[in-house]
């Protein structure tokens, strides 16, 4: 519970760190779990939430893609806190760059009929609807423990680049992309290839990394704390 408090409050630390820039995206599994009852919000969230719209009444514009952890996002991103939910990765043009943001999930499952079927089935209507049926006090807790164990599971596992992620990667970049930027494997790592590069944004359980895009040029920075002045440029 204590390193919860205190990832939490460095990660509110980032979001005050990040005023002044124009826009953050934020690639997914912001929450251990997240579900948009329509009364209900557990509180740590609402605290984090409370930061980004802060942030977003500030001038940020920010911007959430949902990861497989939290994609039960809905309208009360938007009218809660300012961000706009995007439930599929993102072809972006920024800074002179193409660049295809993923959280990651979808790329890692390369053709994993069964992963992208559960994938789509969870995301269906009736079975949101259905989950509304259950009760915060069990759904939360249980959702979360499932959550965490399958995190600590992935955490740690030593990252390998397998031949599925090494070809979905180099597919992006062979097309209309000159960058990959991703999330899901809590492994920060920036590869390069002969037709561009893969930013891999790491994690903020324990690497607590972010990516910076200035000059149409990536760097890959590691969060100690807020500093004397925060940082500035496009994204």
């Amino acid at each position: 519970m204590e390193q919860e408090e205190e990832r939490l409050q460095r990660f509110l630390d980032f979001l005050r760190f990040a005023r002044g820039v124009d826009t953050l995206y934020i690639v997914g599994d912001l929450f251990d779990f997240w579900f948009e009852y329509r009364q209900v919000v557990p509180k740590t969230h609402a605290v984090l939430l409370a930061e980004i719209a802060s942030l977003a009444r500030s001038g940020v514009d920010v911007h959430f893609v949902a990861g497989n952890h939290d994609f039960w996002i809905g309208r009360e991103f938007a009218e809660r806190c300012g961000m706009t939910p995007h439930y599929e990765s993102m072809d972006l043009t920024l800074q002179g760059r193409r660049i295809f943001l993923s959280h990651g999930d979808d790329l890692t499952a390369g053709h994993d009929t069964g992963y992208r079927f559960l994938r789509k089935m969870v995301r269906n209507k009736y079975a949101i609807g259905l989950y509304h049926w259950i009760h915060p006090d069990l759904a939360i807790p249980f959702a979360r423990w499932a959550s965490n164990t399958s995190r600590g599971y992935s955490t740690a596992k030593k990252f390998v680049l397998n031949a599925t992620l090494e070809r979905a990667i180099r597919e992006k970049l062979d097309g209309p992309f000159d960058a990959v930027v991703m999330g899901h494997i809590h492994y920060a790592d920036h590869l390069r290839y002969e037709t561009g590069e893969c930013l891999m944004l790491g994690d903020w359980i324990q690497a607590f990394t972010y990516l910076e895009l200035k000059g149409g040029e990536f760097a890959l920075r590691h969060f100690e704390g807020v500093p004397a002045a925060g940082i500035n440029g496009d994204s």
